[in-house]
């Protein structure tokens, strides 16, 4: 490896901190982290992996990528960390701590966080982590799921600390009850996150994978799979009905099929007479009622 820049790691730090009167200092010497909230550089072999990171795999194109940034630029933006006894603990920051140690540093900007227990640490790694825009769906949804499991926090606490509407919040955690083959294609970004709510809307794992195997093979966008499923839905609709049922006409068809489609859910319209009816919304949860109430209120 060529030599290095003797200030590459406090470079980007300074022009971070350069408000606050922070003088860089070369990667060769600490500036250990005297209180809670303070920023400094920390020997690499005192940070301890991060258990509860969301990220199960890191891309080594781009890691080599931000390697290479940080020996020309420096590290932009600290990694967070929580004491933890003699050493630290990362809270968020894993990529760039792998980048600075395959770029063959011995320290890293850090910003030290309070976090009194496990449950404390947990909650601070998955929330920073959520809010990162590279993480794919499902990392974020079973990260999501901790929160809710580990942290017992509900729906709208999470949808408070990561920044997301709650609804943006169910929509995540319902990507876990498809298929795991298709949880693995979203995972590999075979498929959108988009084309996935879609997906959730079918009512069986059968239709699910069938119309999955036709994003794949057909290469549809999410439009064209929302179009898809919405067929599919008339289809249904438009079978053969029980002797004792009415005709239905095209019109209540349609309505039921955009109910479903701003829905997300199973709707069912029964009309009766003297153009009286009911509209039946089908909820699998608590969390799915909450769900559809807050897009009822919000439109």
């Amino acid at each position: 490896m060529g030599e290095m820049p003797k200030n590459a790691l406090g470079r980007g730090l300074k022009a971070l901190l350069s408000d606050e009167g922070f003088v860089a200092i070369a990667p060769t010497e600490e500036q250990e982290l005297l209180r809670d909230g303070g920023v400094g550089t920390l020997p690499i072999d005192k940070i301890r992996a991060n258990p509860f990171q969301p990220r199960k795999e890191f891309d080594e194109a781009a890691l080599e990528e931000l390697k290479n940034s940080i020996i020309e630029n420096g590290v932009i933006q600290p990694v967070t960390v929580c004491r933890e006894g003699d050493s630290y603990q990362l809270i968020s920051g894993e990529r760039r701590l792998r980048a600075v140690t395959q770029a063959g540093f011995k320290f890293i900007p850090a910003y030290i966080i309070d976090a009194a227990d496990d449950s404390s640490k947990l909650e601070f790694a998955l929330v920073e982590n959520i809010q990162r825009e590279d993480l794919n769906a499902i990392e974020i949804a079973l990260a999501l799921k901790s929160l809710t499991t580990k942290c017992n926090l509900s729906q709208e606490e999470i949808a408070r600390k990561v920044g997301k509407n709650r609804s943006t919040v169910s929509n995540f955690l319902r990507l876990l009850k498809l298929p795991l083959q298709i949880q693995d294609s979203i995972r590999n970004r075979e498929i959108s996150s988009g084309h996935a709510r879609a997906l959730i809307n079918l009512p069986g794992e059968q239709q699910q994978v069938k119309v999955w195997k036709q994003i794949l093979a057909n290469q549809l966008s999410v439009r064209q799979t929302e179009a898809l499923v919405s067929r599919m839905f008339k289809e249904q609709a438009s079978k053969p009905q029980p002797a004792t049922s009415s005709e239905r006409s095209f019109h209540l068809v349609e309505l039921e099929s955009l109910l479903r489609n701003n829905l997300a859910t199973k709707v069912r319209i029964v009309e009766k007479r003297e153009g009286k009816g009911e509209i039946q919304i089908q909820y699998f949860s608590h969390d799915d009622l909450e769900r559809l109430l807050d897009i009822i209120r919000r439109d």
